[in-house]
C-alpha cells in the first residue's frame, strides 16, 4: 500500500466560498457536528456526508443546512480515493449502503447500482459493490489501475461473486489491496472459494486482507471461529464490532449483544489478539 493512502477520520470541514462545509461519516460524531455548527450561528454551515444521510432529523431545527453532494469530498477523506460506481443490489441489514447509496442510485439511474460513466482517475476504490457492475465497466477500471501499478479495492469485493476473470484482471495490476468480508461461517464456502481464485491468479497472501463481522447476532465463539478461520489461511484477519445505524456511542455493548453473551471483556479479548498481537485473556 501506498503510505500516502491515508483517510481522515472524525468530522472533516473546510471553506467553500460562502459557507462552512462539515462532513460526518460515523453517526457517533453527530452531536459534536451538531454543536459545531450551532457554535458558528449565524453563519451559513452546510453538513452532510453518510451520517448525516442516515440520521437528517438529528439537525431538525439547527440551522444548518442539510444534505446535498459535494464535489471532490471523498478525496478531503483521502486524497488517492475515487469510486466508479454507486450503490450496491444487496440489502444486508447492518449495512447502511441500502438506505444512503442505493437511495441515491435509484435516484440516478433507477437501478439499485450504477456504473458511473467517469470519476477522478485514482487508486483507492470506494465502490459499494464494484463486482455487481458490467463486466465491461470492470475492465475499464482494471485497465485504468493497472496504469497505476498498486491499488486498493478499500470499500472490498464481494467473495460471492468474484469469478477466475475476476481474479485475473486484479492480479494484472501488479500491486493490488484485495479486501473481503466474512460476516458469518454461513458464507466460509464462499470466501474460501474467492481465496483460491485470487490466490491461483497470482496474488499474494499478504495483500488478501479480510474484515469479519463481531456481534451481529453471534455469539464471542462463533466470531473466534470466523477469525480463526480466515488465520488458518494465512490471512490475518480484522474483526469489525457491529455498531447499529444509529449508534450514538462508538464500541458500546448494546443488551442485544449481551443477549448473546457479549461483554466489554469478551470485545476487548478479540480485538485486542487480532489488532494488537498480545497474548489472548484466557477465557
Amino acid at each position: 500500500m501506498n503510505i500516502l493512502n491515508i483517510w481522515k477520520t472524525g468530522i472533516l470541514t473546510w471553506e467553500d466560498a460562502d459557507a462552512l462545509c462539515i462532513s460526518v461519516v460515523f453517526t457517533w460524531f453527530l452531536p459534536r457536528a451538531k454543536q459545531y455548527a450551532d457554535a458558528m450561528h449565524p453563519r451559513r454551515v452546510r453538513i452532510g456526508g453518510p451520517a448525516v444521510d442516515l440520521m437528517p432529523y438529528f439537525f431538525f431545527g439547527s440551522h444548518a443546512e442539510i444534505g446535498g453532494d459535494y464535489p471532490g469530498v471523498l478525496q478531503r477523506f483521502n486524497h488517492l480515493a475515487t469510486r466508479t460506481s454507486l450503490g450496491c443490489p444487496r440489502e444486508c441489514d447492518f449495512c447502511s449502503v441500502p438506505m444512503v447509496a442505493a437511495k441515491k442510485s435509484l435516484a440516478l439511474s433507477g437501478k439499485r447500482i450504477t456504473a458511473l460513466a467517469d470519476w477522478p482517475d485514482l487508486p483507492v476504490l470506494a465502490d459499494d459493490n464494484l463486482l455487481f457492475t458490467p463486466m465491461a465497466h470492470f475492465d475499464r477500471v482494471c485497465d485504468r489501475l493497472e496504469k497505476w501499478g498498486w491499488c486498493d479495492f478499500n470499500q472490498g469485493i464481494d467473495c460471492r461473486v468474484l469469478s477466475d476473470y475476476h481474479a485475473e484482471r486484479i492480479a494484472r495490476i501488479k500491486r493490488p489491496k484485495v479486501r473481503m468480508a466474512l460476516d458469518s461461517m454461513a458464507v466460509s464456502e464462499s470466501w474460501d472459494r474467492a481465496f483460491e481464485k485470487l490466490r491461483r491468479a497470482g496474488i499474494a497472501k499478504h495483500n488478501i486482507h479480510t474484515y469479519c463481522l463481531m456481534a451481529h447476532g453471534t455469539t464471542p465463539d462463533e466470531c473466534w471461529q470466523v477469525c480463526r478461520f480466515v488465520e488458518a489461511h494465512g490471512v490475518k484477519p480484522y474483526p469489525m464490532w457491529f455498531h447499529g445505524l444509529d449508534a450514538m456511542e462508538r464500541n458500546v455493548v448494546t443488551p442485544e449483544q449481551e443477549s448473546y453473551g457479549w461483554n466489554d471483556y469478551e470485545r476487548r479479548r478479540l480485538m485486542q489478539w487480532f489488532y494488537q498481537h498480545k497474548k489472548a485473556v484466557p477465557a
